[in-house]
């Protein structure tokens, strides 16, 4: 890379950055894509509950998602329908190696409890918003219900599921 094009990328992630109001935070998440996965920083509406941020979500799916590289400070625009999953994490170190958690006792949340499994074998469980927008959009969000999980939120995308079982419903 040309000592310009560095420049140039601290230019546009400052101008970015310059953009964000208080309306939106730059939230840490990874990307999982069939054949590698980013780490980066994603702009996201502010949220404290999951409530907050699906009251807040645009009235479709994004096309693309825009993250910045951690290592990098270079923004990339990924199509959704490249995407497994993106992962809001708690912090970027790799976690220890384990298999699958199920069935924890978790905080109580409304909504579907999940199980879902992708085309690559993953399995994960989660807490799903009991809405349409589950059914009809592309993807959705889910809440992990392993709490020493350092996801906080999954946003799934439907296309590389191949299974997905309802365990439960709470009702909102």
């Amino acid at each position: 890379m040309l000592m310009t094009d560095t420049i140039m990328s601290e230019k546009v992630v400052m101008q970015h950055a310059d953009e964000m109001t208080d309306s939106t935070r730059s939230e840490k998440v990874v990307i999982q894509l069939a054949d590698r996965r980013i780490k980066g920083y994603l702009d996201s509406p502010n949220w404290d509950t999951i409530e907050e941020l699906l009251s807040h979500a645009p009235p479709a799916s994004p096309e693309t998602f825009r993250i910045r590289h951690l290592e990098t400070n270079h923004l990339e625009e990924i199509p959704t329908r490249d995407i497994k999953a993106v992962f809001y994490v708690n912090c970027f170190k790799e976690p220890r190696a384990q298999g699958p958690q199920f069935s924890y006792p978790c905080a109580i949340v409304h909504g579907i409890w999940m199980r879902l499994q992708f085309r690559d074998g993953e399995i994960m469980e989660g807490i799903v918003h009991n809405s349409t927008r589950y059914l009809v959009d592309p993807g959705f969000f889910m809440v992990p219900t392993d709490p020493g999980s350092n996801n906080k939120l999954i946003y799934v995308v439907k296309n590389l599921l191949v299974d997905h079982r309802v365990l439960g419903l709470r009702k909102l």
